[in-house]
């Protein structure tokens, strides 16, 4: 291994821990290391670490629901809902019975975070009013996310009223070109979520092999500028029938690669980083958590009723279990009562502190009263 670079990894990693983020030229310096090198392999035990510090040795499982099956005019080039690629031809819309169901299923079999997606024009408002049902129907410490369509200030506290914890949104890497959407309407959104109740949850997507070390350095330092809660990487998945059908994926090794840089660039404030797909060995590679997914699927052409490629709770809690990690929420809201199986207990949120990351790599997670 080299030795200055070696150093260098180092240096990187004491910053992170004490949760400094990195500036733009070393960001480019990581990503532009060989992903099949020792230097790459030592950059994944590095970023292992902050990973641990970070989250404090806990790491979720996100059981995604995409609640509509829609065609949608905005035609995004990587997304299979798109108008224009004709793979969507009949609609198909879950019913609350449906979801709550769904959700009762997850939360049983272990999920930390429940995750709603629709379509860009889904009517926000019918979520929400279905927030409080399935609060009251599936009780448990679990966290609600929605990565929905653009959402003013008032419809985001509307959702955090109603249950919801956070909020998916995102700045697409070449947002404007391989979408139709203004970088500016996805910034008020942004701000929206992150200046309300709700936490602000986005990622570094959708990476093709075309992307750029600049480009994906940019998008993280962009992202830390609006004070992400959570952050992660999605490869593109280059569905048959939308424009990017037949191009060459990203490879597994290289995501890793982006994951590790990413945990060490963003510093211990940022509790939450993973990866999706799920690749295994993101557990060793600075990721912190799985996505579960069923339902409709921008990445696939067809409604999955069973999960996603088969990637099950049950496998995504054993891979978390057998690399360390405590599978619990990282931030868990104090809100909302456990159904026993979490450690924490609802109560004043100002009660609750994050142990120090720094003093405790392994500690317990989530946020506990002081003392206790």
């Amino acid at each position: 291994m080299n030795e200055e670079t070696k150093a260098f990894i180092d240096r990187v990693t004491d910053e992170s821990l004490r949760g400094a983020v990195q500036p733009r030229e070393a960001i480019i310096r990581m990503l532009a290391m060989d992903p099949s090198s020792e230097e790459v392999a030592y950059l994944k035990q590095c970023a292992t670490k902050i990973a641990h510090a970070a989250s404090g040795g806990c790491a979720g499982i996100s059981g995604a629901i995409g609640v509509d099956l829609c065609s949608c005019d905005m035609n995004c080039k990587f997304c299979s809902f798109g108008t224009e690629w004709g793979i969507v031809t009949e609609d198909i819309v879950y019913t609350k019975e449906e979801i709550i169901n769904m959700v009762r299923e997850y939360v049983a079999a272990g999920v930390t975070t429940i995750t709603l997606r629709s379509t860009e024009f889904y009517d926000l408002k019918v979520l929400t009013e279905w927030l409080g049902d399935i609060r009251q129907q599936v009780p448990g410490g679990y966290l609600i996310n929605l990565n929905v369509g653009e959402m003013t200030p008032a419809m985001a506290e509307a959702a955090y009223q109603a249950g919801a914890t956070s909020a998916y949104h995102v700045i697409r890497l070449r947002e404007g070109t391989d979408t139709p959407f203004s970088v500016d309407l996805r910034k008020q959104t942004i701000k929206a979520i992150a200046e309300s109740p709700l936490r602000w949850g986005t990622c570094i997507e959708p990476i093709g092999i075309e992307h750029t070390n600049e480009e994906l350095a940019d998008r993280i330092l962009e992202n830390m500028a609006m004070g992400p809660h959570s952050m992660g990487v999605m490869a593109r998945v280059n569905v048959p029938g939308t424009p990017f059908g037949g191009m060459e994926p990203i490879s597994q090794e290289r995501m890793l690669h982006i994951l590790a840089a990413v945990r060490l660039s963003i510093g211990t404030h940022v509790h939450s980083c993973s990866i999706h797909p799920a690749i295994p060995e993101a557990l060793y590679a600075g990721g912190c958590g799985f996505t579960v997914e069923r339902g409709a699927n921008p990445r696939d052409a067809a409604l999955n009723k069973n999960v996603w490629r088969g990637f099950t709770v049950d496998e995504a809690k054993k891979l978390i279990e057998d690399a360390g990690f405590a599978c619990v929420p990282i931030d868990p809201d104090p809100r909302f009562r456990t159904d026993g199986r979490n450690w924490w207990k609802a109560g004043n949120p100002e009660d609750y502190i994050m142990p120090d990351p720094i003093a405790s790599a392994t500690g317990c997670c989530g946020k506990q009263k002081p003392g206790g």
